[in-house]
């Protein structure tokens, strides 16, 4: 018999256990889910600890000991700056300090401690403290007295501003006024809070002193500071270096930043200070700060860095005192000389570019005299008849004029229909002179005549004159070839280039071939001067001679020499520095000059120069030039000497005199010669 089929009722106890079957079968799979995910974030946590423990363990250790150091920079001992003859002109002074470096968590009660000690051991500097530092210093003297500036009406309606509280400060500082800050604060109180502030902001203060081994993160350390042996005589030549607090220039921030320097690295910032830079710097040590476990600082050092090498310069220190002397004097017995505030000479070796003597002096409104030896390259003056070799040279090259080239200078001058006559110094004339008697009586008529010829025009008396153009960049690219118009290249900043003026017509160009249109320094006077000794190759002048170190036993150790630099050769135009040469002798022999380097045993050429210069619209003061070399035969000394409009005197026919016998009489002449 056939089974027959089971039947099932389901009814809600039915239903509710298969609902709790597939709810109990989905928890169970969730918790697996879960543990599942524990277990795979523990493991994750346990390799990663691993990892951090034990595998990188080093790497870790020394990237704390990086995050709790702090790495710092100490200036490098500068070079030093001596002349020719290892004299002294800029040292390091140095300097005993008391450094502190700041002490993890350091109580005010202990920062009051060190301050009260450092105040009755150390003296203190208060002489930088500017007047906004006080009033800070009084606010945190006596927060009482700074509230009381702030009304109460005032507090509350600042209370909701976001920068209430910056407000409520500036109105307290805008409200002390001097008069406040003096009646409130001393100057101990001053000395007290300087260096409470830097200890609580962790700056470094640096201050002389003794002890402060007794004291948490202060240091005795050796320091230096910048000075100058002859004070302001020749200081812009040899320039400024910042102090520590000044640090680095904001012009040149950048760019030395970039160099690896620290914000408060001294540098120089003019003059050779700043040339040589990168010599004189050397490399900074590098320290590491770090702290005990009582939050004491720790200082090791870590790289030694090296010194700045030291500059020799050309310069002969005694001959520029000297010449500096002479001109001091110069000026103090001309004060009737209304305009008559500069004095400059430079004495130069023609064949190295070696400038031994670079003098000058200004008076100023009150009176003084001080030393302005940097107005040689700085300041630029019409130089008058002294620009006459050039005007020779120039046309020489241009095929102008050959050797013993006459034009007829006499009374009748030098006439253009509608402008005055121009006539030489002596107006009845030379009569019939060629190139080298027009240099030795400084004929104005005869360079005005070949000028004209090297503007292609034809000179009629009292008749129009018509000149090419390219007249003037003949002239300035002659006289530039021989160093006049153009820098130098001296090894110094801010060499100025003189002033150009612009042709406007044909009385400008009869100027300009008389030295009376262009201005130039008398640095590019120095420069031509050479040249012209030199027979056309140009040299450059410079003021560094060598690099040198100290070694152990005190001996002076060359470390570069300066290389002498040929910057332009027209020594191919030898025809022209020939009659040139014999000119500038004629000069001196029976010439213009001859007075001024009579009876010496031993000959120069020369050339003087005399610009006039208007002061008013009527009146005019000349500028006197000399420029010399010699001895003739073997030039060893350039002189070139600028006065400033001296209307009744003339200083520089004796001021040449002295400078070149000066050096003559240290360094000797000729075979005796001294070549160092």
């Amino acid at each position: 018999m056939p089974k027959r089929p089971r039947i099932r009722f389901r009814g809600q106890k039915e239903a509710n256990q298969e609902v709790g079957n597939v709810l109990g079968n989905v928890i169970k799979r969730r918790y697996y889910i879960v543990i599942g995910f524990v277990l795979t974030v523990a493991v994750i946590f346990a390799l990663r600890l691993f990892v951090l423990q034990i595998s990188k363990k080093d790497f870790y250790n020394a990237k704390l000991e990086q995050y709790q150091t702090n790495t710092f920079q100490v200036d490098a001992l500068r070079g030093e700056i001596v002349d020719r003859n290892y004299t002294k002109l800029a040292y390091n002074e140095n300097v005993v300090c008391a450094t502190y470096y700041a002490v993890n968590n350091m109580k005010d009660k202990e920062i009051d401690a060190i301050v009260k000690f450092l105040m009755e051991h150390v003296n203190v500097d208060i002489s930088d403290v500017t007047k906004r530092e006080k009033k800070d210093y009084l606010i945190m003297k006596d927060k009482k007295f700074a509230t009381s500036l702030v009304t109460e009406q005032e507090r509350k309606a600042l209370a909701k501003d976001e920068n209430g509280d910056r407000k409520i400060y500036n109105l307290q500082i805008k409200r002390m006024t001097d008069d406040i800050v003096n009646k409130h604060l001393s100057d101990n109180d001053v000395k007290y809070y300087k260096l409470y502030y830097a200890i609580k902001r962790c700056e470094e203060a640096s201050i002389i002193g003794e002890n402060s081994d007794l004291l948490r993160g202060v240091r005795v350390t050796s320091d230096w500071k910048r000075n100058y042996t002859f004070g302001s005589n020749f200081k812009q030549v040899l320039g400024n270096v910042t102090t520590k607090k000044q640090g680095l220039p904001a012009t040149t921030k950048t760019e030395l930043l970039a160099l690896d320097y620290n914000n408060d690295s001294r540098v120089g910032t003019s003059g050779l200070e700043t040339e040589y830079e990168n010599i004189l710097s050397g490399d900074s040590s590098t320290y590491q700060l770090t702290y005990n476990k009582d939050g004491s600082p720790v200082i090791k050092k870590k790289t030694p860095g090296s010194n700045g090498l030291n500059l020799q310069l050309t310069i002969d220190s005694e001959l520029q005192e000297k010449v500096g002397q002479y001109i001091e004097n110069e000026l103090k017995s001309h004060t009737g000389e209304k305009w008559n505030n500069h004095i400059y000479c430079i004495l130069m070796r023609p064949k190295t570019g070696e400038v031994i003597a670079m003098a000058g002096k200004e008076r100023q409104k009150d009176g003084q005299i001080v030393d302005y030896a940097a107005g040689n390259y700085l300041n630029a003056y019409a130089v008058g008849s002294s620009f006459k070799p050039a005007t020779l040279y120039t046309c020489f090259k241009n095929h102008v004029i050959n050797a013993n080239h006459y034009e007829v200078d006499d009374a009748s001058g030098l006439k253009v229909k509608g402008t005055p006559t121009k006539y030489s110094h002596n107006k009845v004339g030379w009569g019939s002179i060629n190139e080298v008697t027009a240099l030795a009586y400084s004929s104005n008529v005869y360079m005005m005549k070949i000028i004209i010829k090297l503007g292609g025009g034809n000179y009629v008396y009292n008749g129009p004159l018509r000149l090419k153009k390219d007249a003037y960049k003949l002239l300035r690219n002659g006289a530039g070839e021989l160093g006049l118009g153009v820098k130098s290249g001296i090894d110094i900043p801010n060499e100025s280039l003189g002033y150009r003026g612009k042709p406007l017509n044909v009385g400008n160009i009869l100027d300009f071939s008389i030295g009376q249109y262009d201005t130039y320094t008398n640095m590019q006077l120095a420069t031509y001067t050479s040249t012209l000794a030199n027979m056309g190759v140009k040299i450059r002048p410079h003021l560094l001679k060598s690099t040198y170190t100290v070694d152990s036993e005190g001996n002076n150790v060359t470390q570069s020499k300066f290389k002498t630099k040929v910057i332009d050769d027209v020594s191919s135009e030898k025809t022209a520095f020939e009659q040139i040469k014999k000119g500038m002798q004629a000069v001196t022999s029976w010439g213009t000059m001859k007075s001024v380097f009579s009876g010496l045993p031993y000959d120069m050429a020369g050339k003087s120069g005399t610009a006039q210069v208007f002061v008013t619209k009527t009146r005019s003061v000349p500028n006197h030039m000399i420029i010399a070399y010699g001895p003739t035969a073997d030039p060893q000394i350039v002189c070139t000497v600028i006065v400033e409009q001296q209307d009744n005197n003339n200083s520089a026919p004796g001021l040449a005199r002295y400078a070149v016998d000066e050096y003559f009489k240290k360094y000797g002449y000729g075979t005796n010669a001294k070549v160092d």
